[in-house]
């Protein structure tokens, strides 16, 4: 008996690109090539048309030379056009790998002889593999969801003595719907990296910070697989793109928001869930600056949104029913506030159409943070007006971002989580 939505729904996230191969144990010998004596490390990547997977499992391999060689293999990766070896030089440490050769699918055995390598191994996954379903990577705890499958069915009513409808055909499908969620700093890289904007990655384990800046492409170059388990169903949405963004604080709590467009939907297997324990953003966790530089201590109320009007893109083929693409529009990036409404000064800022900088920045410490900065914004509008004897005055202010350095906005989150980004 299915125990409806109860404590039974989920959702998982993961990036649609290659998985990385898996490495078998190396099988050194002492003939069969000139590799001199040591231990060797190696690792394997899969590429297709779009780029390169991070690496495989390490493995290693004892040499004992002056005539040795070693046999490598790996378990092949659907939708791989080539795999490449990476070795470290004689008694060379981990991470120290370089690019040795490649070999074209399905080929998934390689013999190591003597060959210098020489190229860094990747650190991001370029190996895109947009509309292909992924099981979940990353389990994210939400607050609401509203994924819905449209199909606009095409009714027939041809004119043959009848009133009546006489046949459907099915026309083209599509999945789009919000995803609400606590904004923790673990998730929100998840649905950023298939939004309208590049990441740039730094830091070391265990601290990582992601930088987000907004691009002027036309179609995302990353998209992700969502799962949704609703009763005892599993829902798989795929090609999804975030098409606007949202922050917001409700009670002291930071919230996250997405606008998801998919490219089709289909029945998947249940996965095997596993949930972080990251606490969200509370009361006293905020530094709101207008301009940036100078704090403010009189907002109780916060929004700040992206929206980039993405767009499902239908095109004639013989390969299912779902959108070919997702095409982002004109952007538009907005903030609103409440604050108290002490002096003019501002007031008139908003008559004269004068630009400021804004940040904010929620923070449980140095490395669990998240921070929106609108370099250049305008007031939209301004609300202000007395409402009774003894009341505060209030002003409820709207502002428009527009283009500035580094960008029309810049996200950075500060975090523990390892995107293969």
């Amino acid at each position: 008996m299915p125990y409806g939505i109860g404590g039974g729904g989920l959702l998982g996230i993961a990036l649609e690109v290659l998985p990385p191969p898996v490495q078998s144990a190396t099988v050194p010998s002492a003939s069969g090539g000139t590799m001199a004596s040591g231990t060797y490390r190696y690792y394997i990547t899969a590429v297709n048309a779009n780029g390169e997977t991070t690496v495989s499992n390490e493995q290693t391999a004892v040499v004992t030379g002056p005539t040795g060689s070693v046999a490598l293999s790996w378990a092949s990766v659907t939708g791989a056009t080539a795999y490449r070896i990476y070795r470290t030089a004689a008694g060379g440490a981990a991470g120290t790998q370089l690019f040795l050769a490649q070999v074209t699918a399905p080929t998934v055995i390689y013999t190591d002889t003597t060959a210098v390598p020489a190229g860094a191994f990747p650190t991001a996954n370029t190996a895109y593999d947009s509309g292909t379903y992924r099981a979940p990577s990353k389990f994210v705890p939400i607050l609401n969801e509203s994924l819905a499958n449209t199909e606009n069915t095409v009714f027939r009513r041809p004119i043959r003595e009848s009133a009546d409808v006489i046949g459907a055909v099915a026309g083209n499908e599509l999945a789009e719907g919000d995803i609400e969620m606590e904004a923790l700093e673990d998730c929100i890289p998840w649905f950023l990296a298939a939004g309208r904007m590049t990441c740039t990655k730094t830091g070391s384990a265990p601290n990582y910070v992601y930088t987000y800046v907004p691009t002027a492409q036309a179609v995302p170059t990353r998209t992700v697989s969502i799962t949704v388990k609703r009763s005892d169903q599993i829902f798989g949405y795929t090609g999804c793109v975030i098409s606007s963004i949202k922050f917001g604080i409700q009670d002291g709590m930071l919230t996250f928001a997405v606008h998801v467009i998919a490219r089709s939907e289909a029945s998947q297997a249940a996965p095997t869930s596993s949930w972080a324990t990251t606490a969200p953003f509370g009361a006293g966790t905020y530094s709101i600056e207008i301009p940036t530089g100078t704090a403010v201590t009189d907002t109780d109320t916060f929004e700040w949104t992206v929206e980039d009007n993405g767009e499902a893109q239908f095109r004639l083929k013989n390969t299912g029913r779902g959108a070919d693409f997702v095409k982002f529009g004109e952007r538009d990036v907005t903030a609103t506030y409440s604050r108290d409404f002490i002096t003019r000064a501002d007031y008139d800022l908003f008559k004269s159409v004068t630009s400021e900088s804004i940040t904010m920045t929620a923070s449980k410490g140095t490395n669990n943070q998240v921070t929106l900065l609108s370099p250049v914004t305008v007031k939209e509008s301004y609300e202000v007006g007395l409402s009774g004897q003894g009341d505060l005055n209030r002003a409820q202010i709207s502002y428009r971002s527009m283009l500035g350095t580094p960008a029309a906005y810049q996200l950075v989150v500060k975090t523990q989580e390892n995107l293969p980004v």
